[in-house]
């Protein structure tokens, strides 16, 4: 894939100021994108501010994102940012709108899609679902690795060939970030010609483990707010440190280099 939807002068821009050439393309776009067959292997990063500042610290979250076919903007604040600073108007995507929306576009008989979720009920349930529209179930595939899968390289090789095994299409990571787009940057030679996508807890509320956020709270930017109150310990400090990131780009900081446009 060389269109990364974040080309030309625009791409140029954002990828000055922050380190990443955010994909312009709407979610339909994107959900069409990912429908198409591929020759290699092609990973979708939605990007969050909590993203952006472990890219600052982590070179091999870096280094994931480097090998990224395209980066989304997740969240608002990072829209409201590039239009303020750039004037530019970014799509929102999320990764939490943009799972779904493709889930329901996979086809049976054409598409085997493997899901590394948090929990074996998650996977099962996203399994369940397919099945029920058709879907042969020796065509998906479902996994919930153990605690600290990400640094076991035995695992993680027989994961990955687990993966290559099934023929997969899509491969949806539910594990959380970093160590969901970390562990497909180490395994990349191993993967089949596939979509990959980290979408952290996205398959936690597809498959109804998780309840995601009202659409209220969504429509008025909230969201976070209502991660927060589910999970506060957490994630009161996170938020309180991308905060800080957010003070210091509006400040003038420039953010490193990751992801620049694709020719």
């Amino acid at each position: 894939m060389s269109d990364n939807g974040a080309t030309g002068v625009t791409g140029a821009l954002l990828y000055r100021r922050y380190g990443l050439a955010f994909s312009q393309r709407p979610l339909g776009e994107l959900v069409d994108l990912a429908l198409r067959p591929v020759a290699a292997p092609q990973l979708y990063c939605t990007c969050n501010v909590n993203h952006l500042r472990m890219l600052q610290g982590n070179a091999a979250f870096r280094d994931a994102y480097a090998r990224a076919a395209l980066v989304t903007v997740d969240g608002r604040p990072i829209r409201m940012l590039a239009r303020w600073q750039t004037g530019t108007d970014l799509p929102v995507v999320t990764g939490a709108d943009l799972f779904p929306a493709l889930l329901e576009k996979l086809r049976p008989g054409i598409d085997r899609p493997y899901f590394v979720a948090s929990s074996l009920d998650a996977a099962q349930a996203l399994r369940d679902q397919l099945v029920a529209r058709g879907f042969d179930p020796a065509a998906i595939g479902t996994e919930s690795p153990p605690f600290g899968f990400e640094r076991d390289e035995a695992f993680g090789t027989a994961m990955a060939a687990r993966i290559r095994e099934l023929g997969t299409t899509h491969l949806f990571m539910g594990v959380g970030a970093p160590k969901s787009e970390i562990w497909v940057a180490r395994h990349f030679a191993l993967m089949p010609a596939a979509h990959i996508f980290c979408v952290g807890a996205a398959l936690d509320f597809s498959s109804q483990k998780k309840e995601r956020a009202p659409e209220w709270m969504r429509k008025l930017s909230l969201e976070w707010a209502h991660r927060m109150m589910s999970e506060p310990r957490r994630l009161l400090p996170r938020y309180a440190g991308d905060a800080w990131l957010l003070a210091t780009i509006i400040a003038g900081r420039k953010l490193e280099p990751v992801f620049p446009p694709r020719a």
